[in-house]
């Protein structure tokens, strides 16, 4: 199980890394002291839980939730803080938990075995067919040059419009599908895709730059094509720079 914990508090931090491993010995535990510090962390690694303090200081804990689950749809977020009056809101976002400081161990050890029967509950259904829920897949299916091909969602760093069609990068390939773009957002946009442009369709966890163009645009430049100029929307500046904690 990999862990995330968020809090702007060292000792917040290094308590709850204590009394997780001492639950679950075989946890993965990472941290960030910060909302910024955080989003960079959930671009670059996949987590199956998250642990969040509501007063992070540079950001409401919620927003930071909000985009974590945006980034990652299936992560599970615990809302850990000496704070009791965004419990309502906490649950708007369809927390897992809501526990206060000073942790109690016991109650930590319940959060976790509350995500292991959860994820337990998941499997069960999905074995049996009585999974009700629209599951995440991992991979998508294009067609191009007359055959369908299949790509893993994780690979592919952007797609953009082109002649009738679009054309799909996936780590030093593209593919040209026949395909609108409209499409491919509604089937990538729970995994962590993002439109930036009418053109553009970007997988956020390959940006690396986010930077001004000529006559006032915004430009992001992405892993493995830093030639390539792909520009932002004016519409969307704000959104993506928001998911950045910009």
């Amino acid at each position: 199980m990999k862990i995330a914990i968020v809090d702007d508090e060292r000792p917040s931090r290094s308590e709850l890394r204590h009394l997780i491993c001492e639950a679950f010995a075989d946890a993965e535990v990472m941290e960030a002291s910060c909302g910024e510090e955080a989003m960079e962390m959930f671009l670059k690694e996949d987590f199956d839980l998250i642990f969040m303090d509501i007063n992070l200081g540079d950001m409401d804990g919620t927003t930071l939730a909000a985009m974590a689950k945006k980034a990652q749809p299936n992560v599970e977020i615990v809302f850990a803080t000496a704070y009791n009056s965004y419990a309502e809101k906490a649950f708007d976002i369809d927390a897992l938990n809501y526990i206060l400081k000073p942790f109690d161990s016991k109650r930590i050890e319940q959060t976790l075995q509350r995500y292991m029967k959860k994820q337990s509950k998941h499997s069960y259904m999905r074995e049996t067919g009585k999974e009700e829920e629209k599951t995440t897949i991992s991979k998508i299916s294009i067609n191009s040059d007359k055959k369908m091909i299949l790509v893993d969602i994780s690979d592919i760093v952007y797609i953009e419009t082109g002649n009738r069609a679009c054309i799909v990068h996936v780590k030093g390939k593209s593919y040209t599908a026949a395909c609108a773009m409209n499409s491919f957002e509604e089937r990538l946009k729970e995994n962590g895709f993002f439109r930036i442009h009418k053109s553009y369709l970007i997988n956020l966890k390959y940006v690396v730059e986010i930077y001004p163009w000529f006559n006032n645009t915004t430009c992001v430049k992405m892993q493995g094509y830093e030639k390539e100029i792909l520009t932002v929307g004016r519409n969307q500046i704000k959104e993506l720079k928001q998911l950045f904690s910009m």
